[in-house]
């Protein structure tokens, strides 16, 4: 395991462990650490592992919740569009990837809301589970920008400091 992947991994924990804190909801680093997860962790699964992973860590202290799945499926999709469009490195290519993961964990994690039967299995409870669901997607839009520039702004950080740590494009 190369230093990239080590550091990822660390700011990848810190980020996703960043949920215990007691933030506004929907306000915690999940989805910048999920997307430099997918840029920087070479392998694949250990991509996919590492934030995952740090968020059961996190849900097994915060508690588990019927809707996990869908949860996790937003962070897979997270990684799998950094992987797929962030190389090479470009902020506009890191602000559409980070705009899209957002709107894929909207989309996934609600969907897991809908499909827990809180707003009915209709195409009006479908509707209204969304319709609900954006006030909190404002927080979660706030802190993705944030948490990703943050993540970002570390890794350019460390490979200015530590030359080996820096992701081959």
């Amino acid at each position: 395991m190369g230093n990239s992947d080590k550091l990822a991994i660390l700011l990848v924990l810190i980020g996703a462990l960043s949920r215990l804190l007691h933030l506004p909801p929907n306000i915690a680093a999940v989805t910048g650490v999920t997307i430099f997860a997918g840029f920087a962790i070479k392998n694949r699964w250990i991509a996919l592992l590492v934030p995952i992973l740090s968020m059961m860590l996190a849900d097994f202290v915060l508690g588990w919740y019927n809707e996990v799945l869908y949860t996790y499926a937003g962070m897979a999709a997270g990684v799998f569009l950094a992987r797929g469009f962030l190389h090479p490195l470009t902020p506009v290519r890191l602000i559409g990837v980070t705009f899209a993961s957002s709107v894929a964990f909207f989309l996934l994690s609600n969907l897991g809301v809908f499909m827990s039967g809180y707003y009915g299995f209709t195409f009006d409870g479908f509707v209204n589970c969304y319709v609900m669901a954006l006030p909190f997607w404002q927080n979660s839009l706030i802190a993705d920008f944030t948490s990703t520039a943050l993540v970002f702004g570390l890794y350019l950080l460390a490979i200015r400091a530590v030359p080996s740590t820096r992701v081959v494009d």
